[in-house]
């Protein structure tokens, strides 16, 4: 249960909340430890010292439990600790008892502190140290901690210590900023996913929908033939969402190699081909990739079931473009019966009325051209 408990507290709080809690307790635990250790070897006035900080160092661990104030406790809990410094020297039992070295107090402002207020807080550190130990040498010049070398040895230390402590802040700054930025697009990409799924079922069930009423009207098709464009319509969304999972980019999607495996796909599904090209310099978002896959599957699928072949070959050219913040979508066909323009514009067809709802959509505008076995469709729309 103990474990339980610790391994949830780890896994949910913030890692200055962490660090704090530990120290507070494992000092206490310290300073505890050391009371009777000065008590057996004879130093009460170093026992009752260690035990009033351990009890201050628990009072901290319960008061900062119950308001949660890191900044304002970390403060205290290093002042603490610079105190028991401070006493230690001045009772002569630096070498003894002390359990944090005063240069142990710098890393603590770069954990806890911004890095401006950390460095303030170790030049005022420093100026209380050498003021500190300029009395002391006057007053007990004797006491070998205030000779040349291991003063040398603390200062290079704590020079050490505070080029630590910078890089250390600095580096897990950029790690818990990166770490933030990555929990924070993992929930808007996550966000973002539910909401296009839900969006793809209301496309899918609208489908099946408006596919329903088109029976009780009129039934031209057969059942292979309804099931095999409705699946092929599921898939052109699918193939959008496959795109941009290979590409790892959410903004959006190629938009050449994206037709290009939509008019395979088509091709396959009819177990037939006709000779095809498609130039389309162009990455667009999901949603307007989206429509245009649902207006090239419309109307490639529509080619390959009224392709006949005549002294000119049927030929497909598809190209998709971008100029001055618009796109120019044309989808060109020749070699194909005659299509009548108005016809076209006019079909009831489901086919033709999702390219029009596509383009709708996008709050675009198409045009028809027709002249003898070509056909000519243009699509512009914002980008």
């Amino acid at each position: 249960m103990i474990i339980a408990n610790i391994k949830h507290f780890i896994e949910t709080s913030d890692h200055r909340r962490i660090m704090l809690i530990g120290l507070l307790l494992v000092t206490a635990f310290l300073f505890l430890l050391f009371s009777f250790l000065a008590l057996y070897m004879g130093h009460r006035d170093v026992f009752r010292l260690k035990v009033g900080l351990a009890a201050a160092m628990l009072a901290l661990f319960f008061g900062y439990k119950k308001s949660g104030n890191t900044t304002l406790y970390a403060l205290l809990f290093l002042l603490v600790v610079e105190f028991e410094s401070v006493s230690a020297m001045f009772g002569g039992h630096f070498f003894d008892f002390v359990t944090i070295y005063p240069f142990f107090s710098v890393l603590g402002f770069f954990f806890f502190f911004t890095l401006g207020m950390a460095l303030w807080l170790t030049l005022v550190h420093y100026i209380f140290w050498i003021a500190f130990t300029i009395l002391q040498y006057d007053i007990n010049a004797d006491n070998p901690v205030f000779h040349l070398v291991p003063l040398m040895n603390m200062i290079s230390t704590t020079l050490v210590v505070v080029f630590v402590g910078v890089l250390y802040h600095i580096s897990t700054e950029i790690t818990y900023e990166r770490l933030e930025q990555a929990n924070r697009q993992k929930a808007i990409l996550i966000k973002e996913i539910h909401h296009r799924i839900k969006n793809n079922l209301n496309k899918i069930a609208s489908l099946l929908g408006l596919q329903m009423l088109r029976l009780k009207k009129e039934n031209l098709d057969s059942p292979e033939e309804i099931l095999r464009r409705n699946k092929l319509r599921i898939e052109t969304m699918a193939m959008v969402h496959d795109a941009i999972y290979k590409a790892k980019d959410l903004e959006s999607v190629e938009a050449e190699s994206y037709l290009k495996n939509l008019v395979n796909l088509i091709a396959q599904s009819y177990g037939r081909k006709i000779a095809t090209e498609i130039h389309a310099n162009v990455s667009l978002p999901l949603d307007r990739m989206l429509k245009i896959g649902m207006i090239v599957n419309e109307l490639y699928t529509n080619s390959l079931k009224h392709a006949v072949e005549t002294e000119k070959s049927p030929f497909v050219l598809i190209s998709l473009h971008r100029f001055n913040g618009q796109c120019k979508l044309r989808y060109s066909q020749t070699g194909f019966m005659h299509v009548d323009p108005d016809r076209l514009i006019g079909s009831k067809g489901l086919g033709m009325t999702l390219v029009k709802l596509s383009i709708e959509e996008m709050e675009g505008r198409y045009e028809v051209a027709s002249e003898e076995s070509t056909l000519l469709l243009t699509f512009t729309f914002d980008c």
